[in-house]
């Protein structure tokens, strides 16, 4: 935990004072041998020690007794009301408690009585405004003015996580590309840069970036679930296991890796191992819609439907938008002889209908349900979705499919090709059939 600030001056260390010996103690940890030197020194001060209280407080905090330390810093601060330190030591107890309203007005008056600009105060206002009004606004501009008055890599940080939280991803990378310019950044900045980067479209940046947060901290699991992230998009299944395993050393309680960590298990066949991650990541977060999707999809693969029906439920009862989780439910109701997997299938449509990869298991459903000029009409759809964002392993699914629709029914392939155009579909051999679970 982060030391409070003492707010020594020069006058505590004039001979004969004992503030020295108090800061000392605090600032090494000592904080039984700080307690004692406190009451000793209230005792010789008849409770006017304004310094003792201000430790007191500083100690109280550190230990979670919010309410306690605000009392210490109350009595400092009838002690000498021109004194903006305790009052700033007030507002971090009530941002803590929850309490931002308070904690904002707090800030406010320890600006008021502050002589020159003080980044920490603009920072706390930046934080507590954020809590109040929403990110944007006054938020933002408070950390400006934190960044202008010297907050050095704090304020830079919390500028452009204000502006991501107001949506406004390109000024935010601007303003981690400030702060990392001007600043020598720790592992948090550089991992939180690397990411945005990464959610930007700028991989090799964000390679970059989460490299140098790993060097500088090899267990920062934002960093490294980022980088698995990476990895497992090149189909690096072994790098991003290590990576996911270091996050997990260091956050052991951490369902985005615990979530990955059992998805990349899956690309390596490990079932059993995969299916214990993913159990653990639901199981700490049962709120959670993407760690019960991602079981779920483990339970089709595992050949157990019934399961991964009762996990894909929870999921779209918490995320009812999302397509690819009501696609997994009509895969699921296929598999158990359910009449109820059209509807889920004509849901992920209406979800997602300009997705190829749900109509191209729509096609596939009508296929198998004997409905082939259906089918061919979706085919003909996923077909367009996929000039204009092509995908190889798709279209050599869709290619599979036309085959065999076309081998069903002959005329079928002269109707797609009449309606989509010159397709060479032919050309492509086919090797297997669509399994009723494909995805």
């Amino acid at each position: 935990m982060q030391k409070q600030s003492t707010g020594l001056t020069y006058d505590d260390f004039k001979g004969g004072s004992r503030n020295w010996l108090l800061h000392t103690r605090y600032v090494r940890g000592e904080h039984a041998m700080c307690i004692e030197l406190v009451d000793e020194l209230q005792k010789e001060t008849n409770n006017t020690h304004r310094y003792a209280y201000f430790i007191k407080g500083a100690v109280l905090a550190d230990a979670g007794r919010l309410q306690e330390a605000v009392d210490k810093f109350h009595s400092c601060i009838r002690l000498y009301p021109q004194d903006p330190e305790p009052l700033k030591q007030v507002a971090k107890c009530l941002y803590r408690q929850g309490r931002f309203q308070l904690a904002l007005e707090a800030y406010l008056e320890a600006d008021k009585l502050s002589k020159h600009p003080d980044p920490e105060i603009y920072c706390g206002l930046a934080e507590c405004a954020s809590q109040v009004m929403g990110p944007g606004g006054s938020g933002v501009e408070w950390a400006r003015a934190a960044q202008g008055a010297g907050g050095g890599e704090r304020a830079a940080a919390l500028l452009a996580r204000l502006l991501l939280a107001a949506g406004d991803v390109p000024s935010a990378l601007a303003a981690y590309d400030h702060a990392l310019a001007t600043h020598s950044c720790g592992a948090d900045t550089l991992a939180a840069a690397g990411a945005l980067s990464l959610r930007a479209g700028d991989p090799r940046r964000a390679f970059q970036l989460l490299g140098e947060a790993l060097s500088q901290q090899p267990t920062q699991h934002a960093a490294a679930l980022a980088l698995a992230a990476m990895l497992l998009q090149h189909k690096d299944v072994d790098a991003a296991l290590a990576r996911l395993k270091a996050a997990l050393s260091a956050h052991p309680t951490c369902v985005a890796a615990h979530s990955n960590l059992g998805l990349a298990l899956l690309m390596k066949k490990k079932f059993v191992a995969a299916l214990t991650c993913l159990s653990r990541a639901a199981n700490l977060a049962p709120l959670s819609a993407r760690a019960a999707h991602n079981l779920g999809l483990a339970l089709l693969v595992c050949r157990r439907p019934a399961s991964a029906f009762c996990r894909l439920a929870c999921a779209a009862a918490l995320h009812p938008t999302r397509g690819h989780t009501v696609l997994l439910i009509g895969i699921a109701l296929e598999r158990m002889g359910d009449g109820r997997a059209d509807a889920a299938y004509n849901r992920a449509v209406e979800l997602s209908p300009a997705d190829a990869l749900v109509r191209l298991n729509l096609a596939g459903r009508h296929a198998r349900a004997g409905r082939l000029a259906n089918a061919m009409e979706e085919a003909r759809i996923v077909a367009q979705l996929l000039e204009q964002a092509p995908d190889a392993q798709l279209s050599s699914s869709l290619a599979t499919l036309i085959d065999a629709l076309s081998q069903a029914e002959p005329e079928l392939q002269d109707q797609f090709n009449a309606k989509k155009g010159d397709e060479h579909t032919e050309d492509v051999q086919v090797t297997e059939k669509l399994e009723p679970d494909e995805v």
